[in-house]
């Protein structure tokens, strides 16, 4: 399991199947992220589904993003998407409209 920091801003990092996470390398530039949940079970998920509450609620704290990418649609109050590019995509318009304080 890896993380990765893209466009200087945006940690890319893997939850693996037993809810495990990557180790995560966190710099004051980083302020969005995506978790990889792609190899994750629903019963997985429902464990760890609260951590997840927790982790995206201090990073809308801090004026970020926080992205699921898994096909399973388990709670209205996170963001998730099914791909990839999909988290990009939604991580740049919740900038746009940080930027236009929507």
């Amino acid at each position: 399991m890896s993380s990765e920091i893209i466009n200087g801003n945006i940690l890319v990092f893997k939850i693996s199947e037993k809810g495990e996470m990557s180790n995560i390398n966190i710099t004051d530039d980083v302020v969005n992220f995506i978790a990889d949940m792609r190899d994750v079970n629903v019963e997985v998920i429902e464990v760890i589904k609260n951590n997840l509450l927790n982790f995206g609620q201090s990073i809308y704290d801090k004026k970020g993003s926080f992205v699921l990418v898994t096909t399973c649609n388990f709670n209205e109050e996170l963001n998730i998407v099914p791909t990839i590019q999909e988290a990009f995509d939604f991580i740049e318009m919740e900038e746009i409209e940080r930027q236009l304080e929507f």
